[in-house]
């Protein structure tokens, strides 16, 4: 999917995303190199990375660890309106917590393919 609105804003967001991964996975390495941000009316209200290894949490996924913030933040589960964009594509469990939060919108840089 192609993004709408402002391509600069679409293009600092994912590059925030993937610079959360960078530190995450190859810095920090408190998991693998995925991070992301929840984006609500063009303002970051979430970002995680991924912490599987250091929080030895299987769900604390880059994507789990945003939605959450951004529901923190927010005082709501409900994000429509916002969008996540997330340095690789969905897993289940992420699309799913991306579904139950009611993201309007998705965008990730690498495929399945690509983060193998």
């Amino acid at each position: 999917m192609s993004p709408t609105g402002n391509a600069s804003a679409h293009a600092r967001f994912m590059r925030r995303a993937i610079e959360l991964g960078r530190i995450s996975g190859l810095v920090k390495k408190t998991g693998g190199p995925f991070g992301a941000v929840v984006v609500k009316n063009g303002q970051i209200v979430g970002e995680g990375s991924n912490r599987v290894l250091s929080t030895r949490d299987p769900s604390a996924h880059g994507e789990i660890v945003a939605i959450r913030e951004a529901c923190r933040r927010l005082r709501t589960h409900d994000l429509s309106g916002c969008i996540l964009y997330t340095s690789a594509e969905c897993c289940g469990m992420c699309y799913s917590a991306s579904f139950w939060a009611r993201i309007s919108r998705i965008y990730y840089a690498a495929t399945h393919a690509d983060a193998l």
